[in-house]
């Protein structure tokens, strides 16, 4: 191995010697260093750090054993240097010793330059091949560790991953629910209990105007709250944090609010619920503003952003939602709906009372029914023409509207015939209730009604009670038909209550 750039460090207590070994190797390429001693020669190998050193096993001081001892157990450089050991054939067992403590080779002295040579190329050769397979391992070594970070990242993002697709089927299972629905209070519940569950909250308010184009939002909807606690809650859309979401429409907690809002007395009245998060939505259709809000978490842990932006999403569902239900409600209520007396109409009717009477067999709470018809409506809308029939219908609609309960059904029957149904009311109730609509409707004043016979306007008025009277829908509606013949046959303007004996319409 000639002219090489190896450096030998030789160790040699005999100055002829050491010159001698010196002056071959170096004529070869090895540029060399020289230590007398095992003292002299740990320095400059902690110093240097040659590629090989020739060493006599017998030194002043450290010996070459304890010096090779002292080389090995060292161990700093990350190279391998090998050590050859020069030996008397008398020292042969501590060539062995040295053997075992870490000296690669030995050559017997004395020896011929070409042995020398020979052993010196070979421990080298050994070396590179060492040094190359330290070096292959360390980038192994450097590679796994790559690999290993690589992998970790793998496997957050693998995680990451999961949950986005987690998330995302969540979103389409609460969209394929939402959109289900075309009930907008079925709907506002089940959107509510899906939040609750998604995001673990304690509590949740949904808020909407009550009416069409009212200027405050009230509580339509509630989890997790008392309702004496939430009953007068409202938001003016004077409000400075209801003016905020119109102009900021995404999702925020309540402590992330500018110091303005925060002090408002619509987010006040929420944090004093408990609220922490609240989410604007905007309906796309009627532009109509809505705050869903969510309270503090099971967890006690915080909304996370990446939480924030999912609740985002899910408005945007939500909004689609309760617009179409919203004008699903829109189209049925006008299927349902008288256009000129904005009463039901019969369909809904029919519909009603086929439901009532459904109620009366699960409850047996019973049902009534009146049915009434304008006095000589004929010869109002021929004398003073159409359009004031029309207003007379419209003012006795509204008058129905005035005098029965709540949860009473009016509706318009067909022509100047309207209906009444009455759930959880006997004959004893009904009889009361058909007078006090007659006698309104009789005390009302309508434009030129001296032009009827009677001289105002009047009603004839029929009842029938369900299970007395009858039985089914068609029944009942045939018993009250045929109390209010009677009641016209009679005379017109009075109340007749279905009885067996009355003679009903040919």
């Amino acid at each position: 191995m000639e002219k090489t750039s190896f450096r030998v460090l030789i160790v040699e207590d005999h100055t002829e010697m050491l010159q001698v070994l010196s002056k071959f190797l170096t004529e070869r390429g090895f540029e060399i260093e020289q230590a007398s001693s095992g003292e002299a020669a740990l320095q400059k190998y902690e110093k240097s750090h040659p590629d090989l050193i020739l060493m006599d096993i017998m030194l002043p001081g450290i010996s070459g054993i304890d010096l090779t001892q002292k080389i090995r157990l060292n161990g700093k450089s990350s190279e391998y240097i090998p050590i050859l050991m020069l030996s008397a054939k008398s020292e042969v067992k501590d060539v062995i010793h040295g053997l075992e403590v870490g000296a690669d080779d030995y050559i017997i002295k004395p020896f011929s330059f070409d042995e020398l040579i020979a052993r010196v190329n070979s421990a080298l050769r050994y070396k590179t091949l060492n040094d190359s397979l330290r070096s292959q391992s360390h980038q192994l070594e450097e590679m796994n560790e790559q690999n290993f970070q690589l992998n970790q990242s793998l496997v957050e993002k693998n995680r990451e991953l999961r949950k986005k697709i987690y998330d995302l089927r969540n979103i389409f299972d609460v969209s394929l629910e939402l959109h289900s629905i075309l009930d907008v209070e079925r709907l506002i519940n089940s959107t509510l209990l899906s939040l609750i569950g998604k995001f673990s909250s304690k509590s949740a308010v949904f808020l909407y105007p009550k009416k069409k184009n009212e200027q405050r939002l009230s509580i339509l909807n509630s989890k997790g709250l008392y309702k004496a606690d939430i009953e007068h809650l409202m938001i003016e859309k004077s409000d400075e944090l209801f003016d905020y979401f119109h102009k900021n429409p995404s999702p925020q907690l309540i402590s992330k609010l500018p110091k303005y809002v925060q002090r408002s007395a619509g987010a006040r009245a929420l944090e004093r619920i408990n609220m922490e998060l609240i989410s604007p939505i905007s309906l796309v259709r009627t532009k109509e503003d809505a705050l869903i809000c969510l309270g503090s978490r099971v967890n006690e842990k915080p909304y996370l952003k990446t939480e924030i932006e999912i609740l985002l999403t899910i408005n945007n569902i939500v909004s689609i939602a309760l617009s179409n239900a919203s004008l699903y409600d829109e189209v049925t209520q006008l299927s349902y709906t008288d256009g000129m007396t904005e009463l039901h109409n019969y369909r809904y009717f029919e519909m009603r009372l086929n439901e009532e009477i459904g109620r009366h067999t699960r409850n047996n709470q019973g049902v009534s029914l009146i049915i009434l018809d304008v006095d000589h409506f004929k010869n109002y809308n021929d004398t003073l023409g159409h359009q004031a029939g029309d207003d007379v219908l419209r003012k006795l609609a509204q008058i129905l509207k005035d005098t029965v309960r709540e949860n009473d059904i009016v509706a318009r029957y067909g022509g100047e015939e309207f209906a009444v149904i009455l759930p959880s009311v006997g004959r004893e109730g009904v009889i009361i209730l058909a007078e006090r609509l007659r006698s309104h409707i009789e005390e009302a004043v309508f434009e030129d009604e001296q032009v009827q016979p009677l001289g105002r306007v009047t009603v004839s008025v029929g009842t029938a009670s369900l299970p007395i009277d009858a039985m089914d829908a068609s029944d009942l509606i045939y018993k009250a038909d045929t109390a209010l013949y009677a009641a016209k046959h009679a005379g017109r303007n009075r109340v007749k209550q279905y009885s067996p004996e009355l003679t009903s319409p040919e």
